[in-house]
């Protein structure tokens, strides 16, 4: 064999190698980029997931009345303090749901603002259970506004129906049939079927030491 064929097999030996090289490092980089925005997903998932959980909490508290014992206490210590009347003391049992979803009101913020990153990840379809937590949200509290603003009316046909949604909002006498608890239960249960799969895997491989 020539030296001119030497060196050209030479050279050709060394392309090889670099392409082969490129190839690799393009693969691990690509592996690297896959795993990075799977773990980013998984703890995407993790953070959404405890934050509707939070959410169907507060929810859940807000709409809570008191029992019947400290429901008579407190009305004995306001009327006491205050000299408030029965109807003083309703209207403030009415919006008691405001003021605690508004002591809570950081728990909502937060949900909204990792809204637009779950949908860059997961898709605008899978991020629709936000949009119902924001709607079961609004709900209470315009329910509450309103019962208050129509406070001592005298509600006829239609009106009464209207009036008895509202107080089905704010958890007033619905017991098993309350159907924005079922909304907020399917709420939770849909966030849950798109944020459990990427947790449980990542736990499997965690307790396989994968990473």
């Amino acid at each position: 064999m020539t030296p001119e064929w030497v060196s050209a097999w030479a050279n050709l030996m060394m392309g090889l190698s670099a392409v082969v090289a490129g190839w690799a490092g393009i693969r691990g980089l690509n592996a690297w980029r896959a795993e990075t925005v799977g773990r980013r997903k998984t703890e995407l998932a993790e953070e959404v997931l405890a934050q509707f959980y939070r959410a169907r909490d507060v929810l859940t508290w807000a709409r809570f009345p008191a029992s019947e014992d400290d429901e008579d206490e407190g009305r004995d210590e306001v009327r006491a303090g205050s000299g408030a009347d029965d109807d003083e003391l309703e209207r403030s049992e009415i919006f008691t749901p405001v003021d605690r979803l508004t002591k809570e009101s950081q728990v909502f913020s937060e949900l909204q603002a990792s809204r637009y990153r779950f949908m860059a990840y997961f898709g605008e379809e899978a991020a629709r259970p936000f949009e119902e937590i924001r709607a079961i949200h609004t709900e209470v509290i315009d329910s509450a506004h309103n019962l208050i603003r129509t406070y001592g009316e005298d509600p006829t046909g239609s009106e009464e129906a209207e009036r008895g949604r509202w107080e089905a909002a704010i958890g007033w006498g619905e017991g098993e049939g309350d159907p924005l608890k079922k909304r907020l239960d399917s709420a939770v249960k849909a966030i849950e079927q798109t944020c459990r799969p990427l947790i449980e895997e990542r736990h499997k491989k965690r307790r396989n030491g994968l990473f």
